[in-house]
């Protein structure tokens, strides 16, 4: 990883387990607002660099524009939600994230049955998993019911 990503990965981290320190100006401390935009944002920022796979192979498929597959939007946005919820839970909130949301939730997508079957798009086992630009304005900030800007890869 990269020293900017790995110090953005870390500035992720740093904000998702500490209690609303990702505020807009105006709302209480105890308001915990959303890190992520969007699932695109939860996905491309930290998603992909923390649940990396060996991709394009006949056990497991991915697709680089995953957002334009309902089954996989839907999902990925149900696991960023659930993500969002969970992290600043003081318990084991996050390790059952993990076990009962995350994996087998990217298991199903990346099954060789699953919406991805098709697929040709490749990525080693230490590589992010692939992400397009979404054209513009196919998502919005959740947060704040704005345009959600995609930064340039």
């Amino acid at each position: 990883m990269s020293g900017s990503l790995q110090d953005e990965m870390s500035e992720l981290l740093h904000e998702s387990l500490h209690e609303g320190t990702a505020r807009h100006p105006g709302e209480s401390k105890s308001k915990k607002t959303a890190v992520f935009a969007n699932a695109y944002d939860f996905f491309y920022r930290w998603l992909r660099h923390m649940y990396k796979r060996r991709c394009g192979t006949s056990e497991r498929k991915w697709r680089a524009d995953w957002y334009n597959c309902p089954e996989a939007l839907s999902r990925i946005t149900e696991l960023w939600r659930v993500w969002e919820r969970s992290r600043t839970d003081k318990g084991d909130a996050m390790a059952v994230w993990w076990r009962d949301f995350c994996d087998p939730t990217m298991d199903r997508l990346m099954s060789p049955s699953g919406p991805f079957a098709e697929s040709e798009t490749k990525c080693g086992y230490d590589e992010p998993l692939p992400c397009a630009i979404p054209p513009k304005g196919r998502f919005r900030d959740e947060r704040n019911d704005e345009p959600y800007m995609v930064m340039e890869q």
